[in-house]
């Protein structure tokens, strides 16, 4: 596998910083859902491109992608046609910033509404951006987190969009677990995240909870690739890139922890 954290960490700081513009425009165009997926995005591994939700504008589908492999911000119709594109090499997140609002503002939008959540941004407002060197493989691990979480969707027998959240800036699945009337009683939820305060590497990850009663993680069995992690910010699975020898690994590692954590939490 193809491993150089400095290089998928640099990556994900400026794609991290970029996606947010993903996150805003679905905040303004689309409906508000609880979960705040309107924000999220997609991967689109055939054309190498995270890409927001399609919205109606001028009653045309369109959609915010950013292209890794030209290193560009592009709003396109459902014909793949370019409507507006950015190119965000030695310029600033202010100028991105400006450039959306002044694509909105063409679309008859003046009044920005804020994201749901606060995040330090990645890239300084003032800082310029510079082409990662990492994008190639950065898009094959976040190819590999699709195809393993589809897996397990298959594998599990629960459905979960894999979707690349805004915020953390993972790839993930959440499986509700709903009692009888309907309110989530338990969840299992599982993906691929950037370096962190748990990883200064990105790495995989699956835990969840049970409303009835703790899980000790502390009684898991030893996991064939990955290790079980607990510490005052997170208790589940682990598996840090850099303990990545085949996609195997990464199969292996979500089945054999979602198994012992399903058993703990599904209804019997």
């Amino acid at each position: 596998m193809n491993i150089n954290p400095a290089t998928i960490n640099e990556a994900d700081r400026v794609l991290h910083s970029l996606a947010q513009l993903v996150a805003l425009t679905g905040t303004q165009l689309l409906d508000q859902q609880p979960d705040d997926s309107h924000a999220n995005m997609g991967w689109n591994s055939t054309r190498q491109r995270l890409e927001g939700r399609p919205f109606i504008r001028n009653g045309q589908a369109k959609k915010l992608v950013i292209d890794t492999e030209t290193f560009t911000l592009a709003f396109i119709d459902q014909a793949e046609a370019v409507v507006a594109s950015f190119s965000p090499e030695t310029r600033m997140p202010a100028d991105a910033l400006a450039w959306w609002k002044s694509q909105l503002q063409a679309w008859d939008l003046q009044a920005i509404k804020p994201l749901n959540y606060q995040l330090d941004p990645p890239v300084a407002p003032d800082t310029p951006y510079v082409r990662p060197a990492g994008l190639r493989a950065w898009g094959q691990w976040r190819t590999l987190a699709n195809t393993s979480l589809d897996w397990l969707n298959e594998w599990s027998g629960r459905s979960s969009e894999v979707r690349v959240w805004p915020h953390h800036f993972d790839t993930g699945v959440y499986y509700s677990l709903r009692d009888a009337t309907g309110r989530e009683r338990a969840a299992i939820w599982a993906g691929y995240a950037i370096a962190d305060s748990l990883s200064n590497e990105p790495y995989f990850y699956l835990s969840g909870y049970d409303s009835t009663r703790a899980v000790n993680f502390r009684a898991a069995p030893t996991l064939s690739a990955g290790r079980w992690l607990i510490t005052d910010d997170w208790k589940g699975a682990f598996l840090p890139l850099s303990a990545i020898e085949t996609e195997e690994t990464v199969t292996v590692f979500l089945g054999e922890s979602y198994t012992w954590l399903d058993q703990r939490v599904a209804p019997s």
